[in-house]
């Protein structure tokens, strides 16, 4: 993704970002739809990137609650591609589908001002998802974790949580629901390598 981001010149658009990040394996699409609710209800302008969507693609990027309008998504698709499609060859493919998109939440929610604050669902996993290039989220999330995609991320919950527990970083927040006690001591261990407080509701 750090070519991408080059090619884009996404970099430091990112780093003033203000994101919530989210991975989990159930119910963490339902809590960033919530988080976004939520923060909107307070007063702030939102942007939030979920996946899959349902019938139109522009349901993944909502703008203070809105799909994108069609205008604006296919300007910042096309401006996207066709930077991407002039830079990328044989040695830097064009990026995936899933990370292209991600990188295409990026775009609009570091142009459109609107933005104070963007919700962002892990794609799969979280430790090489293609949202994790956010260094310093404001607080991240982890839903409930189960057996889900075994042959990427492992065959044991203690794997698992192990690559959700990679979106979190050095001295953010993060807040999880109360997990079965292999995947829990992961988080804890995480949280204590890093420095941050592991808050747990749902008990």
């Amino acid at each position: 993704m750090a070519k991408y981001l080059q090619i884009l010149e996404l970099e430091e658009p990112i780093a003033r970002l203000k994101v919530v990040h989210v991975a989990g394996t159930k119910g963490k699409g339902s809590t960033c739809t919530f988080a976004e609710s939520i923060l909107r209800s307070c007063g702030f302008r939102t942007g939030l990137f979920t996946s899959p969507h349902l019938i139109d693609v522009r349901e993944r990027f909502r703008l203070d609650g809105l799909d994108i309008s069609e205008e604006k998504f296919i300007r910042y698709f096309w401006w996207c591609w066709n930077k991407l499609k002039v830079k990328t060859g044989d040695d830097i493919p064009m990026p995936a589908y899933f990370r292209f998109l991600a990188l295409l939440a990026f775009k609009i929610f570091s142009d459109e001002q609107q933005v104070d604050v963007a919700v962002l669902e892990v794609g799969l996993g979280g430790k090489y998802d293609a949202t994790n290039v956010v260094k310093a989220p404001v607080v991240c999330g982890i839903s409930s974790l189960g057996y889900d995609h075994m042959e990427i991320l492992g065959n044991s919950l203690v794997e698992i949580a192990g690559e959700k527990a990679g979106i979190v970083k050095k001295g953010v927040p993060a807040y999880t629901v109360p997990q079965p006690e292999e995947a829990m001591s992961v988080l804890k261990q995480r949280a204590s390598e890093l420095g941050f407080h592991l808050w747990t509701h749902g008990n």
